[in-house]
């Protein structure tokens, strides 16, 4: 039997009194939390895809690909949040590992087309038994209605921060 991870508070250097608050907003505490969530998804995903010396960041550009064939390399960066440098490095990897090939796009002389192969599409649906497991839990913890609400509602969070970046920047320029 498993205990439950305690809340490590992200301002207690160790030396602050048992109980003592961190005088942090609810605005403050989910930020935390959901960088926490995020920090442990992605080391559960890593662990669960050591047997396949994947990351959980390879994996989720193998399952774009495998549901929107025929991305450039700059479109499937966009849609893993991931740095164009980046997914160049995760692209060849999988490539070299023959879980992906590239070809001429259908619609531009000058980008490339990526695709899953076979041996990709293979792979993919045994690491998904695997990576859905998170799935599992979050529907087992908070149901469906708690979870459709959530990614609600940090969607749309994710996309104010996002336009006040951008507010920001055209402010610099």
């Amino acid at each position: 039997m498993t205990s439950e991870l305690p809340y490590i508070n992200p301002f207690d250097d160790g030396r602050s009194p048992a109980g003592a608050t961190a005088g942090m907003d609810e605005a403050s505490s989910m930020i935390d939390a959901v960088f926490r969530f995020e920090r442990a998804v992605t080391r559960i995903g890593n662990t669960r895809l050591r047997p396949w010396k994947m990351t959980l960041s390879s994996y989720t550009a193998l399952r774009i690909l495998a549901n929107q064939p025929h991305l450039s390399l700059a479109q499937l960066s966009r849609r893993c949040y991931a740095r164009p440098q980046t997914m160049t490095r995760i692209v060849t990897q999988l490539e070299n590992r023959g879980f992906v090939a590239r070809d001429a796009h259908p619609e531009s002389e000058r980008a490339l087309s990526l695709q899953v192969t076979e041996a990709g599409m293979t792979a993919l649906g045994e690491m998904s038994d695997e990576v859905l497991k998170i799935s599992d839990t979050l529907n087992t913890m908070l149901g469906r209605d708690d979870i459709v609400a959530a990614d609600r509602r940090l969607r749309e969070a994710a996309l104010a921060v996002e336009n006040e970046l951008r507010d920001m920047d055209r402010r610099e320029d």
